[in-house]
């Protein structure tokens, strides 16, 4: 049989509370060896939840003493780097929360680290892994649309919150269409660091057009994305439904009644899915779908954008350090 493998968290916050923490907790033949965060107490309250073995003072304590095969990296973006390239150097495998860095400049070093090395380093865009999602870009697999329009939208701005947040949506109009070839951008607020909003019109290389929004004046949370070509339309709303329509007939699978109304967003939106392509890379040595060459590609076309719309490309500062 093959030994269970061991994995570690760098960061525990909220998204690996309802996205990596469950799924690493139900994944078969993997042992959470385990976690570093920001304090004690957390660390205490994440080894009271979850099953992880122990809580460790710092990355590099973890990695010398843990066993590890392998290390999630789910601190915020201006972490990544450091923890990625620990990890690298000590031959473990990396799952990395996106976006890979801080800026395009850094994401390309993280990626190029990652080409130079044998171990497997994969990004969680989970959109991809999203099975309403994919059931629409399999529609368009042999063929890419001719046009596309995503959005994304809530109520409320934070910093940063176009590269935050709208880069799973750039990721997915890469996915879809291809490479950036053109890109005209407009963005709307009065602080260039929380910003109302931004919107992007795309030509790619493969002949497709698409329009991108990020929208924070919304009223309610909205994430979806059309995409139009060979007579087609695959609508999605995410995370709940996909639609194909084509010669006149239109099938749509949904997520509530395939789960009998228990929607378990972990799921749902990708973020399981993920996990396990990850864990199953790990195991097959295969190139993951979301690599780090992937990765600094969507986060290029992101920067693309911003600057279009004359947002910043660079943080404002840095936030205080985390334990290394």
């Amino acid at each position: 049989m093959t030994d269970p493998l061991r994995v570690g968290l760098i960061g525990a916050g909220e998204i690996a509370q309802i996205a990596q923490l469950p799924a690493l907790s139900k994944a078969e033949g993997v042992t959470i060896a385990g976690v570093v965060t920001a304090s004690e107490e957390e660390t205490r309250r994440n080894l009271a939840r979850w099953p992880i073995e122990r809580g460790y003072a710092s990355a590099g304590e973890m990695i010398e003493q843990g066993g590890l095969d392998a290390v999630f990296v789910l601190t915020r973006k201006h972490m990544h780097t450091q923890f990625v390239k620990l990890a690298l150097d000590a031959s473990l495998d990396v799952f990395c929360e996106k976006p890979l860095a801080t800026t395009v400049a850094e994401a390309q070093q993280v990626a190029e680290a990652a080409a130079a090395s044998p171990q497997i380093v994969m990004v969680g865009f989970n959109r991809r892994y999203a099975e309403v999602y994919r059931h629409a870009h399999d529609r368009f697999a042999g063929r890419p649309p001719r046009f596309v329009v995503a959005q994304k939208s809530r109520r409320g701005s934070e910093y940063r919150a176009t590269l935050e947040n709208g880069i799973h949506m750039v990721d997915l109009l890469r996915w879809f269409c291809g490479e950036a070839v053109d890109v005209v951008g407009m963005s709307s607020g009065e602080h260039d660091y929380r910003e109302d909003g931004a919107c992007a019109l795309i030509r790619f290389d493969s002949g497709a057009i698409a329009t991108f929004a990020a929208v924070r004046t919304a009223g309610e949370w909205d994430e979806r994305l059309e995409a139009y070509g060979d007579f087609t339309t695959a609508r999605v709303v995410a995370p709940d439904t996909s639609s194909i329509s084509h010669d006149g007939v239109t099938t749509t699978i949904e997520q509530r009644p395939r789960a009998n109304g228990w929607v378990d967003v972990t799921t749902s939106a990708g973020f399981g899915p993920a996990v396990d392509h990850f864990l199953n890379c790990a195991r097959t040595r295969r190139r993951p779908l979301t690599n780090a060459w992937e990765a600094w590609q969507s986060q290029a076309l992101m920067d693309r954008i911003l600057a279009a719309a004359g947002l910043p490309t660079v943080d404002q500062e840095q936030i205080e350090d985390f334990r290394s």
